[in-house]
């Protein structure tokens, strides 16, 4: 610490100092050339020392006895002029001249009274000077303090809340919420364009004001769509993004918001913090590498890991499994599974590399693309983790004090593995073919039955048929002479007849 001393240039004086002593330099006037240069070289020697030693009084005696002389002689008059109209007390030539000139001297010697005014008023002051505080040095006691096991006092750390983050349903997308724990937020892509309302709607259920950090892990419609709604409605800090671009539509109306909006934009690169030192919590990219070739986007995908405390967080965007493997995260507690449950982001090497507790899987149910994968599923389940996913649970919010997590999703649900457009095509063209098949043998079952019978009953021959009566215990030929007296008569087949107990005629014969 120094304490500053009220001053005032003490360069500023020395060079009014000159200018006195300059009205005092009357010699070059008269004629008397090295008089006048002996009295400047004392001058600018005076003000040498006036700034080498701080001390004003040798340019001060030097400076006012040079414009005292130079007042004297201008008050008085000097040889070159005729000053026998001075000495002997004459009338001054009146022919203008010498009546102009005094007036100049009186005008010269009030602005060398002036300067000398403002000179006394500078020079006066205390000079331009810092004073260190004195800090005693302490007094070492000779004898020794005893030994003690307590460590020092730790310095205080900032105060922290806890962290949430909110993997919000979008569809077919993928979108991340995360509220640190010193209440800056975090948005990690933002879905399709059409899911951008849901984005909207996390934000402002979180009651965010302001997005500190917006990351693009890459160009792929359903992971910037919807950013710029979210540009419009949100400032935002700093947008981070891979050094890579897509000519599409969707990608170069976020590079305008973006240039709208007027922030920072950083590159996603292995190696780099979004987060300074001191904030009490990490946020790491660990991937693309900074020497990343390729013209699949997905491979741009920004990898980061977020770690609070003793608890962490792995966001991965479409990441391929190689990489998430090579980025060597470590255990983490969450999982964002890659590319939406893809067999190409999440396989049973991912979740030997990860460790995770949960597993958090975003897209649409019954989507073109098959996510999740069936391999997928039973990765994670392989693993321990607890699976979790946008379509079947709605949003799902992880909470962290920095010791423990806790995973919430909005609503129970059954994760089932998805299936491409191609699987389903086939699978309904199976389904149908299946049923045409089926409806095929149920109408070639349907005719057999009809033939035989028709079969049946051509080779039947006609005197089968009998003829009973509705108390009698025989049956009857159709002609039977007993049956006149028979008024209620039925005609059946033999079989039938004989079925019901009855016996044949024993006057027909039948």
């Amino acid at each position: 610490m120094v304490t500053r001393v009220r001053h005032r240039s003490n360069r500023v004086a020395a060079l009014l100092a000159i200018i006195l002593g300059l009205f005092g330099a009357h010699q070059f006037y008269i004629g008397k050339v090295k008089a006048g240069l002996i009295r400047i070289g004392v001058l600018v020697v005076a003000a040498l020392l006036t700034n080498l030693t701080h001390n004003y009084l040798p340019m001060s005696i030097v400076a006012i006895i040079c414009c005292i002389e130079g007042i004297v002689y201008a008050l008085m008059g000097d040889e070159r002029f005729n000053t026998k109209f001075v000495n002997h007390g004459a009338a001054a030539p009146t022919d203008g001249k010498t009546g102009g000139r005094r007036t100049a001297d009186y005008v010269i010697c009030a602005l060398a009274v002036v300067l000398m005014c403002a000179y006394g008023g500078i020079a006066l002051q205390p000079l331009d000077t810092t004073v260190p505080e004195q800090t005693p040095v302490p007094v070492q006691d000779p004898t020794p303090a005893p030994a003690t096991n307590e460590d020092p006092e730790p310095e205080p750390e900032p105060e922290l809340g806890d962290m949430t983050a909110t993997f919000i349903d979008v569809g077919q997308g993928d979108s991340t919420l995360v509220e640190l724990p010193d209440g800056k937020v975090m948005l990690v892509d933002a879905g399709e364009a059409s899911a951008s309302q849901n984005v909207l709607d996390a934000l402002d259920a979180a009651d965010v004001g302001a997005i500190d950090y917006l990351v693009a892990t890459h160009p792929h419609a359903d992971h910037i769509g919807g950013m710029e709604a979210v540009l419009a409605a949100y400032d935002v800090d700093e947008i981070w993004m891979p050094d890579v671009s897509e000519t599409t539509q969707t990608y170069e109306g976020f590079l305008d918001a973006v240039e709208a909006e007027n922030c920072t934009v950083r590159q996603t690169v292995a190696g780099e913090s979004v987060t300074g030192d001191d904030d009490g919590y990490d946020i790491d990219v660990l991937s693309p590498p900074a020497d990343m070739e390729s013209d699949d986007m997905n491979r741009w995908s920004a990898i980061i890991r977020v770690t609070y405390g003793d608890t962490s967080l792995l966001l991965t965007g479409d990441a391929d499994a190689s990489q998430i493997v090579e980025a060597n995260p470590g255990h983490v507690d969450v999982f964002k599974a890659s590319h939406h449950g893809s067999e190409t982001g999440t396989n049973a090497e991912v979740m030997a590399a990860t460790m995770p507790d949960a597993v958090v899987m975003s897209y649409a149910e019954g989507n073109d693309y098959g996510h999740p994968d069936q391999s997928v599923l039973d990765a994670v389940n392989a693993s321990g983790a607890k699976a979790y996913s946008t379509a079947a649970n709605g949003n799902v919010s992880m909470v962290s004090d920095g010791r423990t997590v806790t995973v919430t999703p909005d609503h129970d649900g059954t994760i089932t593995a998805g299936e491409s457009a191609e699987e389903r095509a086939q699978r309904e063209a199976q389904e149908q073919a299946q049923r045409e098949a089926e409806e095929q043998a149920r109408i070639q079952a349907e005719q057999q039955a009809a033939q035989q019978q028709a079969q049946q009953q051509a080779a039947s021959p006609q005197d089968d048929m009998v003829v009973i009566t509705q108390t009698g215990e025989k049956y009857h030929r159709p002609d039977c002479r007993t049956l006149r007296r028979s008024k209620n008569t039925q005609t059946v087949t033999r079989a039938e007849a004989e079925a019901r107990g009855l016996g044949p005629c024993g006057v027909c014969n039948p």
